[in-house]
Parts: C-alpha cells; structure tokens; sequence
C-alpha cells in the first residue's frame, strides 16, 4: 500500500514537472521533433518534401506533395532536458495522384529511479515512458493546394499504476507555386489530462503558419529555405524557427537553424546542425541542438524512398 501511494506521489511530482506551472500544458512530448533532417534546421521545415516520411507527426499534406511514391525512415533520438530517448519510426505512401496516407510511431524512455518499501528498503526501479501512434492522410485539393488530417494516440506512464493519455489531431493545408510554399496548421488539438485530482491540463495545442522556398542553383546544387511559427492556444507562447538546407548533386547535404522559443515555450529557444547524405534511395541523416537545456540532443535516421 505504501509502495502505491509513493508511485502516486512520485506520479504527481513527475507530472508537475512534465507541465507548466505557467501553461497547465501536458503531455509535452506530443510537440518534440523526430525527423533529423527538421531537427538539423531547428525545428523548421513543415514544408519539406524531404519530410514525406514523418508527415504523421504534424503536415499530413506532405504525404500527398512529396515527389516519391513511398518515404520510410526510422530513428534514434536523445533527449538532453530530462536524459531519456526515443525510437521513432514514420511512413508516408502516395496513392494516385491525388492522395495519400502516413503513419508514425514514437516510443520514449526516460531515466530510471529508484523505488523503496515502506521501511526504506530498494525494491526495484522505475523507467517513466511514453508513446505516440499516428495516422493520417493527405489529398491534394487542386493541383496547387493541399490538406491532410493526422489522428494521434499519445500515453505517458510516469509510475507503477500512474499513466495518462489522451487522442488529438492535426489539421494542415499548404499551397505550393514554382518553389514557394506556404502553409496553415492546427496541431495537437484534443482532450484534455485530468489529475488524480480533477485537475485539467490542457494539450500543447497551436496554430502553425509555414514558409518556405526551395529551388536549385545551377545543375547539382538544390537548396531550400524554411520558416515556422506556432502560437500556443492555452499557455500564449510563441515559437518560431528559421532554418536552410543545401544539397550536392542529391548526395551530400548540410542544414542548420534557429529556434526561438518565448517563456512557457515548451521546446526553448535553441540552434541546430546536420549533415545527410543519400545514395540509391537510401537517406541518413544527423542532428544535434545546441544551446540551452537542449544542448546535446543528438537524433539520427536512416530512410528509404521511390
């Protein structure tokens, strides 16, 4: 009995911990980045067709708009503020011409603690985890102009008998014109966490307008620019992240970025390197944040596309 008690305990102090006293936000990781190439350039790039293959994760348009018929890829991934990680896995396949489906699936592990009996003694311990599994699906309204639609299962276990979970959605339009792309979001919209209180905490939700531009400079240099800020329906915050990519020959590629995040934000403000290389439909690419409580994220995936 006491051990369950503590557990509970331990899940409330976990889950103050987890939401801002200022935003009453929670589930956070719902909004942590997976896609290295995305994460490279701080976070920005809802736009990218690079990205078709995480498209579940946020812009279910791009499941549709990318120029390859399927985009797979798989991933490990750090996570500097509380020392866990993630495997994180996505898909995206396109269906004609005019449509397309994406699924996702992210499982975190945070770090260890110890867990005691009532007279003080080390029974065992306890690894805090959490998953998201994703749906979705892009269709391409005019021959210019895209929606998708993702459905999200996310569930946080944060101790022996104390989890919590809740289902959201994103819903994304964007436009494409000779290598100009805009885009409008609602993300993460969905119902609220209770406490074993009756507390409520609201998800991170947020509206997210896109921009970007990719073209080509000369016959083997291809590059892309990209730009994202979301503001924050519950908690006011905003974030906003700038990022570019240059590509050799669709070989070699390099990205960087910069993310601000204002106070409450729940990803700080930070900047962001990566390197990828692809060779017969093969992609690898590398990320690592600096800056912050985020310095030394580090994320790397292995795709494949047709």
């Amino acid at each position: 009995m006491f051990r369950k008690k503590l557990s509970i305990i331990l899940a409330l102090a976990l889950i103050s911990s987890q939401v801002s006293a200022q935003t009453s936000e929670a589930l956070p990781f719902v909004r942590i980045g997976h896609d290295a190439s995305r994460e490279a350039m701080a976070g920005a790039g809802s736009l990218s067709g690079a990205s078709a293959a995480w498209a579940s994760y946020d812009n279910a348009a791009l499941s549709v708009e990318s120029a390859s018929r399927l985009s797979v890829a798989a991933g490990f991934q750090t996570w500097a503020p509380t020392g866990g990680s993630f495997l994180n896995a996505g898909a995206s396949y396109k269906i004609g011409e005019r449509l397309g489906v994406t699924a996702g699936v992210s499982y975190g592990m945070g770090q260890p603690y110890d867990v005691y009996s009532a007279t003080g003694v080390k029974t065992g311990t306890f690894t805090p985890s959490n998953y998201i599994l994703n749906i979705g699906a892009g269709y391409k309204i005019l021959p210019f102009l895209s929606a998708g639609l993702n459905l999200h299962s996310a569930k946080e276990t944060i101790a022996e008998g104390a989890s919590h979970g809740t289902i959201s959605g994103d819903l994304f339009v964007m436009g494409a014109f000779n290598g100009v792309k805009a885009g409008l979001g609602l993300l993460s919209l969905g119902t609220p966490v209770y406490s074993a209180s009756g507390a409520k905490f609201n998800l991170p939700s947020s509206v997210r307008l896109s921009g970007a531009y990719e073209g080509k400079a000369g016959e083997v240099i291809a590059f892309g620019a990209y730009a994202d800020a979301d503001y924050f329906l519950f908690s006011g915050a905003l974030t906003a992240a700038a990022g570019v990519r240059a590509e050799y020959n669709e070989m070699v590629r390099v990205m960087a970025g910069y993310s601000y995040g204002s106070a409450g934000a729940i990803i700080p403000s930070h900047a962001s390197v990566g390197l990828g290389g692809s060779f017969a439909g093969i992609d690898l690419d590398a990320a690592i944040l600096l800056g912050g409580s985020l310095s030394g994220t580090f994320l790397v995936n292995l795709g494949y596309r047709f």
